[in-house]
């Protein structure tokens, strides 16, 4: 009898222990841009903690850094990632993917008229433009490039659209090789987003370009979205929940001027390598420095008129520049009424009535605080700039397009790219666009013989499309 009863208790404690193991070991994957300003919060959230007040307890968030939010969002479409921070393109682009899987945007992770990742960068010994058809003029017959299937490249295709615009070529670089390919003088103007703009720019930077002209010159302003996994809000709801309480948080902690030294510290630690005035200028810095609108951004958290707005004009105009096959998003796509759930139950007041969180007003270079002066701005290479390792994870590739130079080849989904290198040929080749997968825009190799993890640099060569 003795037997029997020590063994029921140790069944017993054996349920219970696998049952508590199970519970510990409950994670969820959520991708961030270390080198985005809208993943600040991100950081934010991660460096504080705040999502374990948050999420049920048993439940472990873990933040996947990435180089681009296109990479992000393979991520989630391979169901390796439940939550992504990205701009309204990559999530438009993702959202369409509805026959693969199913998404929702659930938040706003902060609104510009376009100061963030729509401006246009000249080399720096271009001339002064008066107009922008001025600028428009002198681009016609440039090279031009940006990161494809970013904010920044739906920036450029309505810069073009609206102002007539005929490069000569136009092509998909990284945030990486953008400024490299100025400082070798192989580019004329190129678009990508903050922090890397205000690092190579003249303002607080580099001063290897000009900014030139911003979102409003195209009617295209910046939006941040949080989206994620549809059949992950369905079966984790309080989980979701949870996390959306986390991030508002976050949020109101970045908007608050107070906070923003520690805030810029805190990123520091992620977006290694940028000096911490660039960092502060990238979010809390007035961009274009000559523009009469203050507003750098603002946070409304739930989606407004503006956002939705936004949301609603990206996805006919990347339908007829053949990046989605979809015209519209289905209505179940933008919903934010966890997030709205979320803000009332947090008790918090609006503080304007179409930036729920407040604006922030964007200073001078010489608001830079005193603290974060005096580095110098070491100039950006392919190996720099990088957050903590990303882990690796096997690429679905279909073909690689021929660099100029060099022989062309066939990527099978076996392959894993070169840690070495990315796109060593003059990085202007571009594969045409497939359906429903991934493809390397450019062929991306290492030495001869080696086949390793993909770094990030590798990894921003492969979008979604």
């Amino acid at each position: 009898m003795k037997r029997l009863k020590l063994l029921v208790c140790a069944t017993i404690l054996f349920v219970v222990a696998g049952v508590a193991g199970a519970q510990a070991a409950q994670k969820f994957t959520i991708g961030f841009q270390p080198y985005d300003t809208i993943s600040y919060q991100a950081i934010v959230n991660m460096e504080k903690g705040l999502w374990k007040q948050y999420v049920p307890k048993g439940v472990e968030i873990v933040f996947e850094p990435a180089l681009q939010g296109t990479i992000i969002a393979n991520n989630m479409l391979a169901d390796k990632a439940v939550a992504g921070y990205m701009s309204v393109m990559p999530a438009t682009i993702l959202a369409s993917k509805v026959k693969e899987a199913e998404f929702k945007m659930v938040a706003s992770l902060g609104m510009s008229e376009g100061t963030r990742c729509s401006v246009v960068m000249v080399r720096k010994d271009a001339p002064e433009f008066k107009s922008t058809e001025e600028l428009a003029r002198w681009m016609d017959g440039k090279i031009i490039a940006a990161p494809k299937g970013s904010a920044s490249d739906q920036f450029m295709l309505a810069f073009f659209a609206k102002w007539n615009v005929k490069p000569k070529e136009y092509l998909n670089q990284s945030i990486e090789v953008i400024p490299a390919q100025f400082r070798a003088g192989n580019l004329d103007a190129a678009a990508l987003w903050e922090p890397t703009m205000s690092r190579i720019a003249d303002d607080v930077g580099e001063g290897l370009v000009r900014l030139v002209a911003d979102g409003r010159t195209a009617d295209n302003p910046d939006l941040g979205i949080l989206i994620m996994r549809r059949d992950f809000i369905e079966k984790h709801p309080e989980v979701a929940k949870g996390y959306l309480r986390s991030e508002l948080e976050a949020q109101r902690f970045l908007v608050d001027p107070k906070n923003q030294e520690e805030v810029i510290k805190m990123v520091a630690k992620h977006a290694k390598d940028i000096p911490l005035s660039v960092l502060w200028y990238s979010i809390y810095g007035h961009v274009p420095s000559n523009s009469e609108n203050r507003v750098r951004e603002w946070k409304n958290f739930y989606f407004g008129d503006r956002e939705l707005a936004n949301i609603k004009a990206v996805a006919p105009f990347l339908h007829s520049e053949k990046r989605i096959d979809i015209a519209e998003l289905p209505d179940w796509v933008v919903d934010d009424s966890i997030a709205r759930e979320v803000f009332k139950e947090a008790g918090h007041a609006p503080v304007l009535p179409d930036a729920a969180l407040g604006n922030i007003i964007g200073g001078l270079p010489a608001d830079v605080p005193a603290a974060f002066k005096g580095k110098q701005v070491t100039p950006v290479s392919p190996e720099r700039g990088r957050s903590r390792r990303v882990a690796a994870r096997p690429l679905i590739l279909g073909s690689a397009s021929v660099c100029r130079g060099t022989s062309s080849a066939l990527l099978s989904s076996s392959v894993r790219l070169a840690s070495y290198l990315c796109c060593p040929c003059p990085y202007g080749s571009q594969a045409p666009y497939g359906q429903g997968r991934l493809r390397l825009p450019q062929a991306c190799f290492g030495r001869p013989g080696r086949t390793e993890e993909p770094s990030p640099i590798a990894q921003s060569c492969a979008f979604l499309v």
